[in-house]
C-alpha cells in the first residue's frame, strides 16, 4: 500500500474551507478495501470523501480531505497537525497514517460588559468589567476610567488582563465621589470605562451611572425642623401660661358639732377580702381529662406518637447571588437539551416551570455535590470542557446517585467568612460567577467578590 497527501500543508481562515488530495495505491496482489478516517486535532472540523476505496492490485484512487475550521475559539490560530488513517480491510495490521498540517488564520472577536450599569454608594461603590474573548487567539485588554471632571474618581484593578480564547477576564472598578453629599437628596454622576485591546487604536467605551445618596435624606431634615419648631412652641406656651386656681368651697351656716373623742370614736370595720380567682379554682373540682382518656383508649399500651407525613420527592433549593439585587441561578428558558446555558434571573419566577429549583446530590467520600435542575431530571450542572461556560448535560440516574461523574460535573460548596457559599468546580477549581445577565453564568479564579458568593435556600448555616 502506498499513500500520499497533495499538498501536505495548507492554510485556511476560520469560517472558510480548504481541500487536499489523498492518493492511495494498492501494491498488493489481491483486491483490497481501504477505510479512510481523519485523526488529530482537526478531526472535529475535517472530513474525507469518499471514506472507503476499493482497489484492484496495482490500481490507484484519490479521496478529497476538506478542512473547515469554525469561527469559534475551538479552532485556535496557528499550525494544526492532522492525519488520515488508511486501514486495509483484509490486513488491518498494515494500516498507515498520512500526516499533514493546516494553518488556521487568526480572527478576533471581543465582548465587553459593565456589571452593574448603575451603582449606589454614599462614600464609594464597586463595579466590574467583564471581557469575553470570542476569538481564536490570546488577547490583552487594558482598562482606564474617565470621570466627569472632579466629581468622581474611577480606578481599575488590575489595569490590564490577558484572556485566552474562549475565556473571560475581569477587572474591579473602584468609584469614589469627589465630595460627600450630606444633605440634598440623590446625585447622579455618569462615568465611562474604556477597554483597549492591544493592537487596536480605538477603545470600546462602557458607560455607567454612579448614584450618590446624601448622608441625611431631605425628609429627615424636614422632620427634624418640624420637631424643633414644636419643641420651641411648647416651651414658649409653658412659660407664658399662668393657671388661675380658685376654690368654690363655702362654710355652711348653722350649729357646729364637735366630733367624738376617745373611746366613743370606734374604728370602722375592715371589709372582708373576697376570695381570689386562684382560691376559687382550688375550691372547684377539676373536670376529668377527657382527651387523655380518649388517647389512652385509642392507643393501647399507653405509647405511640403520630408521625408527620413524609415529604414527597427530593428537596429542592434556590441559589441566589449576593451581587447587586441578588439574581437567581436558572436554566435558560427552562430547556433540557444538552448544552443549554445556565444563566441568572433577577426575579424568582415559575414562567418556565422549576428551572430555578435545584436538587443537590451529596457524595460524602469526596464531600462534593452534583446540581440537578428540578425541571429536567437526569441532567446536571456542567462546566463546558476547555471553557468557563456553565451549561447542563444529561447523565445517567445511576451515576448521579452514586457520584460516578467527571470533575467538571461535580462541585464543592465552601462556606466563606461572610456567611456566603462558594460553588467550586472540582475539575478546574474555579468558582461560579454571577454575570448579572440572562445569557450564561461562567467560572473564574476564586476570590471574595460578591458575584462569587451565593445563598442556598434551606441550606444549613
Amino acid at each position: 500500500m502506498w499513500t500520499a497527501l497533495e499538498p501536505s500543508a495548507t492554510t485556511v481562515d476560520p469560517g472558510s474551507t480548504a481541500s487536499v488530495r489523498l492518493r492511495v495505491r494498492n501494491t498488493g496482489d489481491t483486491v483490497e478495501e481501504y477505510r479512510l478516517q481523519v485523526v488529530g486535532d482537526a478531526a472535529g472540523w475535517a472530513r474525507v470523501e469518499p471514506d472507503m476505496l476499493r482497489l484492484y492490485p496495482g490500481a490507484e484512487a484519490t479521496a478529497e480531505v476538506t478542512l473547515a475550521p469554525p469561527r469559534t475559539p475551538d479552532a485556535q490560530a496557528g499550525p494544526t497537525p492532522f492525519g488520515v488513517r488508511v486501514r486495509p480491510r483484509e490486513a488491518p495490521h498494515t494500516a498507515d497514517v498520512v500526516e499533514g498540517q493546516v494553518t488556521v488564520g487568526p480572527f478576533t472577536e471581543l465582548r465587553t460588559e459593565l456589571l452593574p450599569l448603575v451603582v449606589r454608594g454614599r462614600l464609594r461603590a464597586k463595579a466590574s468589567v467583564a471581557v469575553d474573548n470570542l476569538g481564536n487567539q490570546q488577547l490583552t485588554a487594558s482598562f482606564s476610567g474617565r470621570e466627569n471632571g472632579e466629581e468622581l474618581e474611577v480606578e481599575a484593578e488590575p489595569g490590564s488582563v490577558q484572556v485566552a480564547p474562549g475565556r473571560a477576564g475581569f477587572a474591579e472598578l473602584s468609584l469614589k465621589p469627589g465630595a460627600v453629599s450630606w444633605v440634598g437628596g440623590t446625585q447622579k454622576h455618569p462615568f465611562t470605562v474604556s477597554v483597549l485591546r492591544a493592537g487596536v487604536p480605538d477603545p470600546v467605551e462602557l458607560r455607567g451611572t454612579y448614584v450618590q445618596p446624601s448622608v441625611f435624606p431631605r425628609w429627615v431634615m424636614a422632620v427634624f425642623s418640624v420637631l424643633v419648631a414644636l419643641a420651641v412652641a411648647a416651651a414658649v406656651m409653658w412659660f407664658q401660661h399662668k393657671p388661675n386656681l380658685a376654690t368654690q368651697a363655702r362654710e355652711k351656716p348653722g350649729k357646729q358639732q364637735q366630733l367624738p373623742q376617745g373611746d366613743a370614736m370606734k374604728p370602722a370595720p375592715s371589709p372582708k377580702p373576697s376570695p381570689s380567682k386562684e382560691e376559687k379554682k382550688e375550691e372547684e373540682p377539676a373536670p376529668p381529662d377527657e382527651k387523655k382518656d380518649d388517647a389512652s383508649k385509642s392507643k393501647p399500651g399507653g405509647g405511640g406518637e403520630q408521625k408527620d407525613d413524609e415529604p414527597e420527592g427530593p428537596t429542592t433549593h434556590t441559589i441566589r447571588s449576593a451581587e447587586g439585587s441578588g439574581w437567581y441561578l436558572e436554566v435558560k428558558q427552562g430547556k433540557d437539551a444538552d448544552g443549554t446555558y445556565v444563566g441568572q434571573n433577577p426575579s424568582l419566577t415559575d414562567e418556565f416551570g422549576k428551572n430555578q429549583d435545584w436538587i443537590l446530590h451529596h457524595y460524602p467520600e469526596s464531600d462534593s455535590y452534583s446540581l440537578e435542575p428540578a425541571h429536567a431530571p437526569g441532567t446536571v450542572l456542567d462546566q463546558k470542557v476547555n471553557t468557563n461556560i456553565a451549561q447542563i448535560v444529561h447523565a445517567s440516574p445511576e451515576n448521579i446517585k452514586s457520584g460516578q461523574l467527571p470533575g467538571n460535573q461535580k462541585w464543592k460548596l465552601e462556606k466563606r467568612d461572610d456567611g456566603l457559599t462558594r460553588i467550586v468546580a472540582v475539575g478546574s477549581g474555579e468558582c461560579l460567577v454571577d454575570m448579572q445577565n440572562d445569557t450564561s453564568a461562567v467560572t473564574w479564579k476564586c476570590d471574595d467578590r460578591k458575584s462569587m458568593g451565593w445563598t442556598i435556600s434551606d441550606w444549613p448555616e
